[in-house]
């Protein structure tokens, strides 16, 4: 069976579309990946010009017969060798088309293998290509024109013989010493965005879900396919369900066809994790809220306030006044975005959003997409729903381990339970102290035994619901021997706050001083900060917190 992508279909008007996605799901072998509903953008390869862009209604793509572009045209077709015009009659009457179908598909092929020549080792793996026509309602046995020939047709008599046709066809455009490949099969996903990987480090040592490379799901697939094609959308899921990465590629999508583009989130340190990821793509700017604030007031010539010492006016000092910054810089710029992508989009809070969409040069219908999890909501923000057309879905948790999802669902709120979809790993660990000093020794075994296992002080973190002045591992700045650091250190150890990494993620998560005092936000601070885990996560709670914890989660006593 053939994967074909989206997986399920996406919707369609075209009963033709319909009959030969689930012909060619049912009918090629597993080697052909089959595109519906697809298209490509690339920016200008020449500083000032358009983008490179197309559809195609089916992509069909085999490693070695290489790629098929197919245009469908439903219900009964005439061509007019006196005008060379193609006409069509369906359900609301008869009429010209624009194109030439094969013409069509002809200049969409081009225009994909343009895209294509761009992507890194094309010399290496350059595939044979070629296009097509479907007429799945009627029989077309003879040329029209010299340009319209039989030989590229699927019509009504090949749809229950799929896989011989497409192959037939395919093998016409082949070309000899030419073979597409896995890597050229992986370039073509790439390209379209349908595909991202994550892999992560080779040099930890947990069996092999450290060399597994996570693909985007049938369900990202669909929602990234689904989204770029509308305006405004919200997309909310669990943690570790890919909401970053498909952030990153809609926003990427958007600058490519030629908008500028604003992506930012609330947290600083995922923003400039973004911002490595998008660097060099023009008219895409990546800032976390408040430096979007500083950044536009500055731009206006506004004096920005400075941070105040004290905790309450600094509460209000980002939630009002940077925010009210914001909105008196951008009335003296004017609007900047065509399109705006905002990940972590729950901790917005509501009166932030009218500021920001002053920046939006079509505020009420302009491009806007938001990824947001409720359960990660640390700073009482809200998405708002009526600012988008429809809010889709991401259900499944491929980021952690298996043992690392079921113990974060624990305190997953919502009424849907997360799928976990990661691969098998070590059981998590819930480890007691039972004051400050044991809990720094606790911890200095801890990081021994990671060493000696193999893993790196890079790929490990020690997150803490605690702020530095209420920190007692954060002011100590050491746990037996190791140094703790909040800058990344090669041989010391990173600290932050579970607020300061939401977003990000680590192969090792030290969840530390969880106590009594921290109860009424325990459920969240473990969520959050238990699923920034990848491979294995350890948790060190004052007993009893770390006895009652165990029973609740289901893990055995070290």
């Amino acid at each position: 069976m053939a994967r074909v992508v989206p997986f399920p279909m996406l919707p369609t008007a075209s009963s033709a579309e319909r009959r030969l996605y689930e012909g060619f799901l049912q009918q090629l072998d597993e080697e052909y990946v089959v595109y519906h509903s697809v298209d490509w953008v690339l920016a200008s390869p020449t500083p000032g010009g358009p983008p490179i862009q197309g559809e195609s209604d089916f992509l069909i793509a085999h490693p070695v017969d290489g790629l098929l572009v197919l245009e469908v045209k439903g219900g009964e077709l005439e061509y007019d060798p006196a005008t060379r015009r193609w006409s069509q009659t369906g359900r609301s009457g008869r009429h010209f088309l624009d194109e030439d179908p094969f013409h069509q598909a002809r200049d969409e092929m081009h225009s994909l293998i343009e895209i294509l020549s761009h992507q890194p080792g094309w010399d290496r793996w350059r595939p044979s290509y070629g296009y097509g026509v479907a007429f799945p309602d009627g029989i077309y046995d003879d040329d029209a024109n010299p340009a319209a020939r039989a030989a590229w047709v699927i019509d009504r008599d090949d749809l229950t013989r799929l896989a011989e046709r497409v192959r037939q066809i395919m093998r016409q455009w082949r070309h000899a010493g030419r073979r597409f490949a896995a890597e050229g099969m992986e370039a073509l996903q790439n390209a379209l965005g349908l595909r991202v990987e994550i892999r992560t480090p080779l040099k930890l040592q947990f069996d092999e879900e450290d060399r597994r490379i996570v693909e985007l799901t049938d369900d990202q697939s669909y929602v990234l396919s689904y989204v770029t094609k509308r305006h405004r959308a919200a997309i909310v899921g669990p943690a570790g369900s890919g909401k970053t990465i498909l952030a990153l590629q809609v926003a990427k999508r958007l600058a490519a066809s030629g908008n500028r583009v604003l992506l930012t989130c609330f947290n600083w340190r995922l923003a400039d994790y973004l911002r490595e990821q998008v660097k060099g793509t023009p008219g895409l700017d990546v800032f976390h809220f408040h430096g979007l604030c500083r950044d536009v007031a500055e731009k206006a010539g506004l004096a920005v306030p400075p941070e105040p010492t004290e905790e309450a006016a600094t509460k209000r000092y980002y939630e009002e006044v940077l925010p009210d910054v914001l909105s008196q810089g951008a009335k003296r710029l004017g609007p900047r975005y065509d399109a705006m992508v905002i990940d972590e989009a729950q901790d917005f809070r509501p009166d932030w959003w009218p500021k920001l969409m002053e920046l939006h040069t079509h505020s009420q219908d302009g491009y806007l997409f938001l990824f947001a999890d409720s359960n990660q909501n640390l700073y009482g923000g809200a998405v708002p729903e009526d600012m988008v057309d429809l809010t889709l879905p991401l259900p499944a948790n491929l980021r952690n381990t298996k043992p690392i999802h079921e113990f974060v669902s624990v305190f997953y709120k919502e009424a849907e339970p997360a799928q976990g979809r990661g691969p098998a790993g070590r059981p998590v660990e819930i480890l007691g102290y039972h004051d400050d000093d044991d809990q720094a020794h606790l911890l200095g075994l801890v990081l021994k035994n990671l060493e000696l296992e193999g893993v790196s002080l890079d790929d490990v973190v020690v997150l803490t619901p605690s702020q530095l002045t209420k920190s007692k591992l954060r002011q100590r700045g050491s746990a037996d021997g190791y140094e703790l650091t909040e800058e990344p250190v090669s041989g010391k150890v990173l600290i932050y706050t579970i607020h300061d990494f939401e977003g990000l993620e680590r192969p090792v998560v030290i969840l530390a001083e969880i106590g009594e005092r921290h109860r009424k936000d325990l459920a969240t601070y473990l969520y959050v900060g238990g699923s920034r885990a990848r491979n294995h996560l350890i948790v060190l709670a004052a007993e009893p917190v770390a006895r009652e914890l165990r029973q609740l989660a289901g893990v055995a006593q070290p």
